[in-house]
């Protein structure tokens, strides 16, 4: 794809802006992205690292916190690595796999600011399609049960929790396997 500006290199760089649901993309090469990079504080042009990035959304939210008011709490550490949030926040990167449970109050809104969501919803394998297929369908029935007897109309909430019964039966049934 070229330049959206001087219509001649290829692309290299997608800025996307999503304003009330709608979303533009913009395709620039390095060249005519150098020009804006002064625009766009978070991270410099063309020298972009997703560690940068993210390391200048850690210390935003920080901020955003201490002009809040919110006082941060004690130094919090992986109980696995003992990778702490703070070097969490100069690095970008996480120590290992624990680091997402340790850190989970503070990523999540994270993880929402970066994609709109905390939970993953991208591409299932083929063998587990079936399965997360289920579980998606049993946690929408509950949010619909819960609807349904604040509504009191319990006999759709009655047949809304058989379903959901049959299919943790199913569940089961496959895990035994």
């Amino acid at each position: 794809m070229l330049c959206q500006i001087c219509k001649k290199k290829e692309a290299a760089i997608t800025f996307t802006k999503v304003v009330g649901g709608q979303k533009t993309e913009i395709h620039l090469c390095k060249d005519c992205a150098s020009i804006f990079s002064d625009k766009f504080s978070i991270f410099p042009l063309p020298q972009f690292d997703i560690n940068d990035l993210l390391a200048g959304l850690l210390n935003a939210i920080d901020l955003y916190h201490k002009e809040e008011g919110v006082i941060p709490g004690k130094k919090i550490e992986c109980s696995n690595c003992h990778l702490t949030y703070d070097e969490f926040k100069q690095s970008g990167k996480l120590g290992c796999s624990v680091c997402y449970r340790d850190f989970r109050e503070q990523l999540t809104p994270l993880l929402r600011r970066l994609h709109g969501n905390s939970e993953h919803v991208g591409k299932i394998p083929r063998q587990s399609k079936s399965k997360l297929n289920k579980i998606r369908k049993i946690k929408q029935l509950r949010k619909e049960l819960q609807e349904l007897v604040l509504q009191e109309e319990y006999e759709k909430a009655a047949k809304t929790r058989d379903e959901i019964l049959k299919l943790e039966g199913v569940l089961k049934k496959k895990n035994a396997k």
